[in-house]
């Protein structure tokens, strides 16, 4: 299996330019900002609060679809060759310091304030980590999960000490919302960890899934029951989720259907994480060739991937950081026209 190269752009370490950038988020835009800047001479320190690189190729994304090894192979080289320097369980807060509860991995905290004054700039890939609310009655209930809230733990208790539990799936009747790749992952790792019964359901048909049909038909051949053109209406039960309540075109319209659950599981997409919304409005952003592309209404501060465009593929977020980390190198050189001089003395 070859190995990932996010500095595909040079293939050797050039010679150092003496400017440092940062890098907040090491998924598929961190990492090829990080290798684009790397080849351009650059200092570059990349910032994760999660214990490993990847972002959500790796914490999001089950094993069998994207081995994580390879993830961690594509960070080890940036780091070993190119110089690339990984802070991980470090998280980049505002000015004051002040953090989102949740962050498990957490070990220390830098203020934006602190990267701008340490590096020439900073850019930030922090992705899509916030999910989608069903906003519905009950979701609020022990037993009901967003994809994220599910998959997560599976796999951050394999990469590292946490206090995050699994979900406890074996015997138990899961429905699962949705059906995107990220609720085929969740049916998928729920067929692995022996569910006792698995339903999915979608608000279209199986032709519309952005899964596709194979995906949906694989599952159902393995057992999971399929219901589409559903609505949920609400979650029911004292304690914990015990029954989903949903409503289904053509099968009696004007009536209600209920589905005994143990786990509702709803995979029904992600929003861009913005770390700094009061701060930073990602509207204001340059995206069409107007300003610097991809920097915000703060200099020196870019950013990219899906917290800038929203859950895209992978290869998109990979173009987004490439062209970030060009406009930020591009911002740099256009305040200090000597650069690309210095650069070219060092090389003599």
């Amino acid at each position: 299996m070859n190995t990932m190269n996010y500095a595909f752009l040079c293939s050797a370490p050039p010679a150092p330019n003496g400017l440092k950038a940062a890098v907040v988020g090491s998924g598929p835009a961190g990492l090829s900002a990080a290798g684009w800047l790397a080849c351009a001479g650059y200092e570059v320190h990349v910032y994760d609060k999660l214990p490993k690189a990847g972002g959500l190729l790796v914490f999001g994304i089950p094993g069998f679809r994207i081995p994580a090894k390879r993830i961690e192979d594509a960070a080890e080289k940036l780091a070993a060759e190119y110089g690339v320097r990984f802070h991980f369980c470090t998280k980049i807060c505002t000015q004051d310091k002040v953090c989102e509860s949740g962050d498990e991995f957490v070990q220390e905290m830098v203020s934006l304030s602190d990267l701008l004054h340490e590096c020439a700039a900073v850019l930030i890939c922090t992705g899509s980590w916030r999910p989608r609310r069903l906003n519905i009655p009950g979701e609020d209930l022990p037993g009901v999960y967003t994809s994220l809230e599910f998959l997560f733990p599976l796999r951050a208790c394999k990469m590292a000490e946490t206090r995050v539990a699994p979900p406890q799936v074996e015997g138990r009747r899961v429905a699962v919302i949705g059906a995107g790749l990220s609720a085929v992952d969740v049916a998928q790792s729920c067929l692995r960890l022996g569910a006792g019964k698995i339903s999915m359901l979608y608000r279209k048909t199986v032709d519309d899934a952005p899964a596709g049909r194979m995906e949906i038909k694989l599952l159902r051949q393995r057992g999971v029951h399929w219901r589409e053109q559903v609505t949920p209406i609400r979650i029911t039960g004292e304690d914990r989720a015990r029954k989903l309540v949903y409503t289904q075109a053509g099968v009696d319209q004007n009536g209600e259907q209920e589905l005994d659950v143990d786990l509702v599981v709803a995979a029904i997409g992600e929003v861009p994480t913005n770390p700094f919304p009061r701060e930073l409005r990602l509207e204001d952003i340059s995206k069409d060739g107007q300003g610097w592309l991809q920097m915000t209404r703060f200099e020196g501060v870019f950013v990219a991937g899906d917290v800038l465009t929203g859950p895209s593929k992978i290869g998109r977020a990979i173009l987004s950081g490439l062209r970030a980390a060009e406009s930020l190198d591009g911002w740099i050189k256009s305040r200090d026209p000597n650069a690309d001089a210095a650069k070219e003395a060092d090389h003599g």
